[in-house]
């Protein structure tokens, strides 16, 4: 009587929900863009801190923020006048310690009087050349400052696009390492449930009994 051997097999496990092919193409994509980006980098040196942001050659500021003031009332349209405000400034500086306001007034007062003959460095013309500058100086903040403002939010955004972009990159190796991982298991059930016949078909069978 021949023995009847019953070989159970273990269920199989479910499959792994496949991944679609366009999501390893796209992060393909995505990791191929980033190796030239880091490839450019490589290859291009950072310019020195000096030179960041690059200054145009006709900006009354340097790299440093160091204003050229000449040059940007002129660029500003301010006219030019025989007595300047600064000059104004440099007489009130150079005035004797000490001295009383009264003083001060009498002696600048005396001192334009004979100079507004010979330069026109009235009061009246001092104060309308300070009063330009300063409005020449408070235009030109506002437009460095409307330029930084944009300049900022233009920034935020691409780095809030780059912060997506590593966002889903992320997400797609991550599901990759899942789907990785569960069709390992897979394989690794297959290979324990095929040792079975391996095994049994391998045992060396015992000898007949003469």
């Amino acid at each position: 009587m021949k023995a009847v051997v019953e070989i159970k097999e273990p269920p199989p496990p479910p499959p792994p929900e496949p991944i679609p092919q366009a999501a390893y193409d796209e992060l393909d994509g995505a990791l191929k863009i980033q190796e030239r980006r880091e490839a450019r980098q490589r290859l291009t040196p950072a310019p020195p801190p000096s030179a960041v942001p690059a200054q145009d050659d006709s900006s009354p500021v340097d790299a440093d923020g160091m204003v050229d003031f000449e040059r940007l009332y002129q660029q500003a349209g301010v006219p030019l006048v025989p007595f300047t405000a600064e000059q104004a400034l440099d007489m009130l500086r150079n005035m004797p310690a000490g001295v009383s306001d009264d003083s001060r007034q009498q002696i600048i007062t005396v001192t334009l009087a004979a100079l507004g003959r010979a330069v026109g460095g009235t009061p009246e013309a001092i104060v309308a050349d300070a009063t330009r500058k300063q409005a020449a100086l408070q235009a030109f903040r506002q437009t460095r400052g409307d330029g930084l403002a944009d300049l900022t939010a233009a920034a935020e955004a691409r780095i809030a696009e780059l912060q997506r972009e590593i966002a889903k990159s992320r997400d797609m190796v991550e599901k990759a390492k899942h789907q990785y991982e569960a069709l390992a298991q897979g394989c690794q059930a297959e290979e324990a449930r095929l040792d079975t016949v391996v095994d049994f078909f391998s045992r060396t069978p015992a000898p007949r009994r003469p």
